[in-house]
């Protein structure tokens, strides 16, 4: 078989590939894990059941490699809230977060849908993983960036869990309002939501508060 041969075949395969994924992440996150059969996914492919298991033996061997193709592209270096952690320093950072929370829940919609199935479904038997070593990424995002910024946080504060706070309640903060559809829970349009969690987050709740 010639070069080109063997380069249009590779190509093929992998467009067929990347087909039977698409597909089985829309059922995935619609009809769940259970509810969706391998028939479903070829005929939303537009394959044949056989093509399928020509590149995955079992129906969780597609929705693992689901989890793992999403989770290399979330954990990029430029992807939104990776960036915000890494390019300024905590906690003069905190509305970037908020920002780049919200957009990172709209680029990844369809990832974190998939970790809500596993979870459901598999009881975070594929992503547990990830979580357990949560802290450890917060705390390298805290020694990367460093700077004078750490000498404004109180000293009875551990800066990465509050890191990991502020973070997380943006996250779910803009998980309602994105993935579970309750636009302006908290009676503010995002924009004035985002600066509200940071006034919160460094002056706290009560008056005269520096």
């Amino acid at each position: 078989m010639s070069k080109t041969a063997t380069k249009s075949k590779k190509h093929a395969a992998g467009a067929n590939q990347a087909r039977i994924l698409a597909a089985a992440a829309k059922l995935f996150t619609r009809q769940g894990f259970h509810g969706t059969s391998t028939r479903d996914i070829a005929a939303e492919a537009g394959v044949s059941l056989g093509n399928i298991y020509n590149y995955f033996t079992t129906k969780e061997a597609i929705f693992v490699s689901l989890l793992e193709t999403y989770e290399k592209e979330y954990f990029r270096p430029d992807q939104p809230l990776i960036k915000a952690l890494l390019e300024t320093s905590f906690p003069d950072n905190i509305e970037a977060l908020g920002f780049a929370s919200r957009d990172t829940i709209e680029k990844f919609s369809t990832y974190i849908l998939l970790i809500y199935v596993d979870v459901v479904e598999f009881g975070a038997k594929h992503v547990a993983r990830i979580f357990a070593n949560m802290r450890a990424g917060y705390a390298q995002a805290i020694k990367v960036r460093g700077g004078s910024a750490l000498e404004k946080i109180a000293p009875d504060v551990d800066p990465v869990a509050a890191l990991m706070m502020v973070s997380w309640n943006y996250y779910n903060y803009f998980v309602m309002e994105k993935l579970f559809k309750v636009k302006g829970h908290y009676g503010l349009p995002d924009t004035e939501a985002v600066k509200l969690f940071a006034r919160v987050f460094k002056r706290g709740i009560l008056k005269g508060k520096a």
